[in-house]
This record gives structure tokens, C-alpha cells and sequence, in this order.
């Protein structure tokens, strides 16, 4: 027994060694926990994304000399004279006509040593800011479709640049500060090198278009089309609360916020409506741009070439058409455009009406060239119009005309068409051959 209180002490000793140890233990003790993965939110892209720098373009550009006028319609052509203009400065610009005569607009235009560009729909100025460099604080709202580029001369050492509204006539005048003049005209201007021709009695303006025939592809492309599946997760703001109903002809889907969308089998083609967003409010046309680009970048709807064409501010619609080879693409039986109506709803702005092509051009079949009629016979046809008519034409011009022709296959074939009273309308091969009728 007279070991007993050592081995108690030891005991003790020992226990208050594993007491520090456990409680070591438990400070320093990191639990291994599994990593719980968040399932991302997902982001449909239909096709890919586009500035507004390559929606907003010039249908084509003219250079008037002393005795004849080139032009092209070719982007690469175009893209070089753009990129020349974004290191321009334009500055101190100014209204100078609120409403001139068709006189004053052609004395602007068509004069020698005149650069004109061609857009096809009205161009607000802080667009057309966001892709040059206007360096006046104050940009205007107002819109033009018609860039005038004066060149310097001997007598005028003064660059010019005038904005025109072909429709109202308001002009207004800038001046332009360029280091490299002689460039642009001689490695630019100096390609622009197709003869233009016009018809005076054609138009209360001008129409010029190419003097020669042309070769031009005729493309059939495999009919491939987007799903309605991928519309819906791109489109609606949940798409798990989305229902479908109607047959695979003309498919509907609707949301528990009542937003619809439809798909029409015969047209190729989608709409999305959102009837809350219904306003009889106007737009801003330089943020009805802007807006509408945002918005068809957000689900990546860019699928092919389109373009920016027409506006109407007072319905706040918006239109981006199709283009194939630098041409506009027309079409009786299918959609072609991206036709955009923009709205608000409890004081947020956003789209209320959306409708375009489902179909996407990937995949060629066997192509073939053929021959367009010469410019001077598409002159000739719209001249058969009576005088009336022929004043009211605004624009004739080569186009591709899109049918579809098989069941898995559609075909673009170039013809002319020309703008009458606002409506585009096809000159038919018995017309350009010299029929009585054809018109269309």
C-alpha cells in the first residue's frame, strides 16, 4: 500500500496529459466537407453576337467625278472607307436646311468631288457617334440616310460633310480634320471603280445603279433550323414555367406572365410577344437602336447577316433584314427579317414584339453562277411606269430573292427590285426583257 498515492499521482499525471491532448485535438480538428456544387444559370446563345458598328452599315457608296460616277456595293470596299473615317475629327455640327428642296439635296450630292454613302434606313447622329468621332459635347437626336463627303479642291481647301434626310430634307453640315487625305482617295476611292448610271425622270433624286450585267452565285442552302426548345430557354424569363401547346406545323408556348410564343412551319419563322409591354408611346430612335442590338445580343440571335433597314420611332419598331453578299434578301414566302417593337412595362423598357427567320444558313448545296440584267435595263423597265410612278420610285437595286424549293432546301437567286410609295417590288425577267407587263 505504500506505493498506492504514487499511483494515484501517475494516474492523475497521465490524465492530465490526454486532457490536453484532446483538447488540442479538438482546436486544431478541420472537419472534411464535400463540395456541394450550384447549378449555373443558363445562358442559350441561338448564334452569336454583333456590334452595332457591323449592323449599322451603308448600303453602298457612290463617287461622283468630273464625268462619270463609281460605286460598289462590296463590304470589304466599304469596310476600308469606314475605317478611314473613324480617325477622321468631324466637328461644329450644325443644322443648315430644315426642310430643302429636292434641288438644294442634289446639288449637295451629286456635284463632282463628292463621296456619297447610302444607308438604308434613317441613322440617328448618336449612333453614327458611336462609330466615328464627332468631338461636339451636344450630339443632336437627329437622324439622316445619306453621308455627303465633300473632298477638298485647289479652291476649297476645306473638307465638308453634310447629313441628309432624303425623306424630310433636313441637312446638316460638319466639317471633317484628316491627316491622310491622299490615302483615302488613292487607295480607297481610287478601287471604287464600277460605273453608275441614273434616269433623270426616275425619282425625285437620283437612282443610280451598276451600268453592266453582273455574274451572281445562285446559293441553295440545306434547309437547317433552329428548335423551339432553344427559343424558349433563350426567350423567356423562366422557362420552366413554360407550356406548349398546338401541332408541330404551328407550335405555341405561353408563360405564367403571358408571354407567347408562336412558330409559323410555312414562313420559317418565330414571334415572342409580350402584351403587357404594349405602349402607343413613341422612341427614342437612337435608343430603339441600341436597345434592340442589346436585346438580340443577349440570346446571341445574330444566326446570319442581318442588317439594320428601317425604323418607325412613333411605333418603336425596328428592323434588321437579312443580307447575302453585300445584298439585301427579299422574299414572298419566307421571313427575312428581324422585325423588332420595343415597350415598357411598370416603368422598365423591353421588348414587346419580337418576330424572325428559324431557319440558319450553314450548309451549301451544289452552287452556279448566272447572269443579272445590266443596271441600264432595270432603267429601262421602271421607266414603262407611268410619270407618276416613276417620281414616287426612291431606290431600284439588286437584291437576292429567297424561294424555298425543296423540302430541305432553299435557294437565293439575285433579281432587282425597286421601292415605290415605301413598298419594295420585284422587276419580273419579262419586264427586263422588254414585255408590256410583269411589274410586281
Amino acid at each position: 500500500m505504500k506505493y498506492v498515492e504514487q499511483v494515484k499521482s501517475i494516474i492523475l499525471f497521465l490524465l492530465i496529459l490526454l486532457s490536453f491532448a484532446l483538447t488540442f485535438t479538438v482546436w486544431t480538428f478541420t472537419p472534411s466537407f464535400e463540395v456541394i456544387e450550384t447549378t449555373p444559370a443558363v445562358d442559350v446563345s441561338i448564334g452569336k453576337k454583333s456590334t452595332v458598328e457591323q449592323v449599322i452599315q451603308p448600303i453602298k457608296v457612290l463617287h461622283h467625278q468630273e464625268k462619270k460616277v463609281t460605286g460598289t456595293t462590296e463590304s470589304a470596299d466599304l469596310d476600308k472607307l469606314l475605317a478611314a473615317m473613324k480617325l477622321w475629327q468631324i466637328y461644329d455640327v450644325t443644322e443648315k436646311e430644315k426642310e430643302a428642296s429636292a434641288d438644294t439635296m442634289i446639288s449637295l450630292m451629286h456635284k463632282p468631288n463628292r463621296v456619297v454613302l447610302y444607308y438604308p434606313g434613317n441613322v440617328p447622329f448618336p449612333v453614327f457617334d458611336a462609330m466615328v468621332n464627332i468631338t461636339d459635347e451636344t450630339i443632336t437626336e437627329s437622324s439622316f440616310d445619306r453621308v455627303v463627303i465633300e473632298l477638298a479642291t485647289v479652291e476649297n481647301t476645306q473638307i465638308k460633310i453634310y447629313f441628309i434626310n432624303s425623306t424630310t430634307g433636313r441637312i446638316h453640315e460638319g466639317n471633317i480634320s484628316v491627316s491622310e487625305l491622299d490615302q483615302f482617295e488613292n487607295d480607297i476611292l481610287e478601287e471604287i471603280n464600277d460605273v453608275y448610271v441614273t434616269n433623270k425622270n426616275i425619282g425625285k433624286l437620283p437612282i443610280y445603279v451598276p451600268e453592266k450585267e453582273m455574274d451572281k452565285v445562285v446559293y441553295p442552302y440545306l434547309l437547317e433550323e433552329v428548335t423551339p426548345e432553344t427559343f424558349r430557354s433563350a426567350l423567356f424569363d423562366d422557362a420552366s414555367t413554360v407550356d406548349s401547346s398546338g401541332d408541330a406545323a404551328n407550335e405555341k408556348y405561353t408563360d405564367n406572365n403571358g408571354a407567347i410564343m408562336r412558330f409559323d412551319s410555312t414562313r420559317k419563322s418565330m414571334s415572342y410577344v409580350k402584351p403587357r409591354a404594349e405602349t402607343s408611346d413613341p422612341g427614342i430612335p437612337s435608343e430603339l437602336i441600341f436597345n434592340t442590338v442589346d436585346y438580340v445580343n443577349d440570346h446571341g440571335g445574330w444566326t446570319n447577316d442581318f442588317r439594320y433597314f428601317s425604323m418607325e420611332p412613333l411605333t418603336q419598331q425596328v428592323h434588321y433584314r437579312l443580307f447575302l453578299d453585300d445584298l439585301p434578301v427579299f422574299s414572298a414566302s419566307l421571313a427575312t427579317e428581324l422585325e423588332l417593337r420595343w415597350g415598357m412595362i411598370d416603368g422598365l423598357e423591353q421588348i414587346f414584339r419580337y418576330v424572325r427567320p428559324y431557319y440558319v444558313l450553314q450548309s451549301t448545296a451544289q452552287t452556279s453562277t448566272e447572269k443579272l440584267e445590266a443596271g441600264t435595263t432595270a432603267l429601262e423597265a421602271v421607266s414603262r411606269l407611268s410619270k407618276k410612278e416613276q417620281k414616287a420610285v426612291t431606290e431600284i437595286t439588286p437584291v437576292y430573292e429567297l424561294k424555298q424549293t425543296g423540302d430541305k432546301l432553299i435557294t437565293f437567286r439575285a433579281a432587282w427590285y425597286y421601292k415605290i410609295d415605301g413598298t419594295w417590288k420585284k422587276l419580273s425577267k419579262e419586264t427586263l426583257g422588254g414585255g408590256k407587263n410583269g411589274l410586281e
